[in-house]
């Protein structure tokens, strides 16, 4: 697992993401990368609602952001993936409400 910073995230985040979150196919095996997120940093939360709620793509289709809502409000675990090497990249933690 690896936790990026602000500044990898931002890397891999370009104007015009385009939303794909009712098209988006399983190009990942998300739930085993998460699921490691989740046993080392949410333990005590292993009952919440674990899911994905959106996901993003840039225009090029060169990356996908997979978002999966945390316990604690307007915060998500975005797992980021490297689309053509059908890759995770890693996670970033996304405080909208620090971030905007």
């Amino acid at each position: 697992m690896i936790e990026l910073t602000k500044e990898q995230y931002d890397e891999t985040f370009f104007p015009s993401m385009v939303n794909v979150s009712e098209t988006a196919e399983g190009i990942v095996d998300l739930w085993s990368y998460a699921d490691q997120v989740i046993e080392s940093d949410y333990n005590d939360w292993q009952e919440w609602d674990w899911r994905v709620a959106h996901v993003y793509e840039t225009s090029n289709e060169s990356h996908q952001h997979i978002y999966v809502p945390i316990p604690k409000d307007n915060t998500y675990m975005v797992v980021i993936v490297d689309k053509p090497k059908k890759f995770i990249i890693g996670h970033y933690i996304l405080d909208l409400h620090q971030q905007y």
